[in-house]
């Protein structure tokens, strides 16, 4: 699949400055359980992600507006232009939408266990195991092959809201074995108690796969100045220190 870069492309398309005055709000949406990336938008700390995204667009004057829905619902309504875009995500969840440069986050996804001695090590430590997975995600194209060659009997995808939880009450009630998921993403709700239970890690996937705010590819124009705009603002707030102070207020070193 062909990803657009805005620093590829920007160039091509000049950018009035009548076009740039009219585009001074950027919609942007991602789940709300998605903590510490991104988090309910009535929330003061909306999500590293997005708190990143948000101080990157106000150092070039736009403004974000933030809403929650789950990721399937997002990732279409970006797709189809009802809204501009949606925040953490893989390139390879959304091909043909608009990147900027930089990434907002980094993530690798963990096997979790309620009592068991199991452990993933490699494909073939899958055998008979049932586990949840969401819907809609990325995990890593060996990963990705088995979910689509054995969901429904030993994978089951889950979508909507409140995955984390559903998968959980799911491995709690034994209807599953382990569960698949964002080990910064489980940590924390472990950590706040939003999983009220004992969870153990049960073995990572090798690879770790960065976060984009991917704009939609309906309006190229306008996405293709979003990005470019989000870059600058990026390196901005970055040079000043900023994206270290947002990562602080989640416990996060260095992203």
């Amino acid at each position: 699949m062909k990803y657009y870069s805005a620093a590829a492309l920007a160039t091509t398309l000049l950018m009035p400055t009548a076009f740039a005055e009219d585009n001074k709000q950027v919609h942007i949406t991602a789940p709300d359980y998605w903590c510490p990336y991104a988090c309910p938008a009535d929330q003061a700390l909306k999500g590293f992600a997005i708190d990143i995204a948000i101080a990157a667009y106000a150092a070039v004057d736009i403004k974000v507006v933030y809403t929650n829905e789950p990721y399937d619902r997002a990732l279409n309504d970006v797709k189809t232009g009802r809204l501009d875009g949606v925040a953490p995500t893989f390139k390879e969840e959304a091909p043909d939408f608009i990147f900027p440069t930089h990434s907002i986050s980094t993530t690798q996804y963990c096997f979790y266990t309620a009592q068991s001695d199991w452990q993933f090590s490699d494909m073939n430590s899958l055998n008979d195991v049932r586990f949840a997975a969401t819907s809609g995600y990325a995990y890593s194209p060996k990963m990705d092959e088995y979910i689509n060659e054995n969901k429904g009997t030993q994978v089951h995808l889950l979508k909507g809201d409140d995955v984390p939880n559903r998968m959980y009450q799911m491995l709690k009630n034994n209807r599953i074995d382990a569960i698949l998921d964002d080990t910064r993403l489980i940590d924390y709700m472990l950590n706040t108690n939003e999983i009220n239970g004992t969870l153990q890690q049960a073995g990572c996937l090798d690879s770790k796969s960065y976060g984009y705010l991917a704009l939609s590819p309906r309006f190229l124009r306008r996405s293709l100045f979003l990005a470019e705009q989000f870059d600058i603002g990026f390196t901005k707030i970055k040079t000043q220190g900023k994206v270290a102070e947002i990562l602080k207020q989640y416990g996060i070193s260095t992203e």
